[in-house]
């Protein structure tokens, strides 16, 4: 009897030994299956970060080249010239001016075909100019547009001319995909930015700035 009461414990170890062994190979497993699903959402988000990104680019550098001359009435203090104004600046006629400063509410100074009115500025993105603002990112807050001298910004002293998207979400891939936007340009063309409150980033977001002109903060 104790001879079998023996084998049946060690019997039991055996089988409490293979049940760890599983355990530790899955989770062996798991692991880089779950670091490149991470990799593969940040690439995805990345690419589709940038392509927004030189969309919005393109459609001011476009604006600039067209309108050169811009619109010689603006009288905004602060306001960079033949840039595009904040699209829900005062300056703008009621009917044209935006309720928030998102992108998809840019209007090209200069762009007024045919019309009486040279304060009234066309829209850079819908309509038929051949250009739509893609759906903003999931867990995202849509992209900002800001033309200014001496804005304060999360505690940020900034002048010049920029977009920004900004999240909350504390998804690692999210930062990660960001962060390969960012390193596709030059230190002075943008800036990733964990948001603290005082460094132009709202306390606990992390937010992607893409310079169209850049004088405050000064780049290194």
């Amino acid at each position: 009897m104790n001879r079998h009461g023996s084998q049946r414990g060690s019997a039991l170890i055996y089988i409490l030994i293979a049940i760890a062994l599983i355990a530790a190979l899955t989770a062996v497993f798991m692991q880089p299956a779950s670091q490149q699903a991470q990799t593969q959402n940040s690439f995805k988000l990345a690419a589709e970060l940038n392509g927004q990104v030189q969309l919005i680019r393109a459609a001011i550098q476009d604006c600039i080249l067209q309108y050169p001359e811009g619109d010689n009435h603006i009288n905004v203090v602060g306001y960079h010239a033949n840039y595009p104004l904040e699209p829900d600046s005062s300056y703008l006629p009621s009917g044209y001016a935006a309720s928030d400063k998102s992108v998809a509410g840019l209007r090209c100074p200069g762009n007024n075909p045919g019309g009486a009115n040279t304060d009234q500025h066309q829209p850079m993105f819908g309509g038929d100019t051949g250009r739509f603002m893609p759906a903003t990112p999931a867990l995202f807050t849509p992209w900002i547009y800001r033309n200014g001298t001496n804005m304060t910004i999360d505690g940020q002293n900034v002048t010049g001319v920029f977009f920004q998207i900004s999240t909350t979400a504390t998804d690692p891939y999210l930062a990660e995909a960001m962060q390969k936007v960012d390193e596709q340009f030059t230190q002075c063309e943008s800036d990733y930015i964990e948001g603290d409150g005082t460094n132009g980033c709202t306390n606990g977001s992390k937010c992607l700035r893409i310079w169209i002109k850049r004088v405050a903060p000064s780049c290194p």
